[in-house]
């Protein structure tokens, strides 16, 4: 919001305002990218030796995917499904609106960045591993629902077995909901203070102008 208030994108025709447009979208991602490393390398000292000036960089690209989303996730598409809400129900009641828009922003960015989230843990952790080595013989192997695992046990294609359980684990993870359940719940905190904050405010704008109002009569 603060980055939409201080720019707009039509003054940059050099540029075009569509690009200036997104610039302004993944800005708040990539801010939070170095923020949110330092703080999880911080965390990892005790499984990674690295320094720090090492260790904050393992994982740092699928984790500027994830804050991107994030950041795309808490501002434009919950104002975007927010707007979609209210056109939908046919009325804009503001706070319901806004919580249903959160929510659903929250369930899109959980299931977008569930990969990237792990994978910036994996390579954190683990830095001497590529990321295909642990895409394959960490994420999929730890992330295939126990009953598909259990079907795929029994059959005897080697090939068969990757192709499903590579497909079932980056579509239909384990532990997709709980995380996508943590991020509906900072979205709808997130934006339902932000909202109450900008309610507040209006209201004492409105007051301050109907009591000049009242004062000039």
């Amino acid at each position: 919001a603060m980055i939409e208030e201080h720019v707009d994108p039509d003054k940059f025709a050099r540029f075009g305002p569509s690009t200036v447009g997104l610039a302004m979208a993944l800005t708040p991602g990539i801010v939070m990218t170095p923020i949110s490393s330092v703080l999880e390398a911080t965390n990892a000292g005790h499984m990674n030796s690295e320094s720090m000036a090492t260790r904050w960089m393992r994982g740092v690209m699928p984790r500027g995917a994830r804050e991107i989303i994030f950041g795309l996730g808490l501002n434009q598409m919950s104002d975007y499904f927010e707007e979609r809400f209210a056109s939908w129900l046919g009325f804009e009641h503001k706070l319901v609106c806004n919580m249903a828009g959160s929510l659903t922003a929250g369930v899109v960015s959980g299931y977008l960045s569930h990969v990237p989230h792990n994978m910036s843990t994996y390579k954190l952790l683990e830095p001497h591993r590529s990321y295909g080595d642990l895409y394959m013989n960490r994420f999929v192997k730890s992330s295939v629902p126990p009953i598909l695992e259990a079907w795929v046990g029994s059959w005897n294609s080697a090939s068969q077995k990757a192709i499903v359980r590579t497909l079932a684990a980056t579509l239909f993870p384990r532990g997709l909901a709980i995380r996508t359940t943590q991020i509906v719940g900072s979205f709808i905190i997130l934006n339902g203070t932000i909202n109450f904050l900008s309610m507040q405010e209006n209201e004492k704008i409105e007051r301050a102008t109907l009591g000049m109002s009242a004062y000039k009569h």
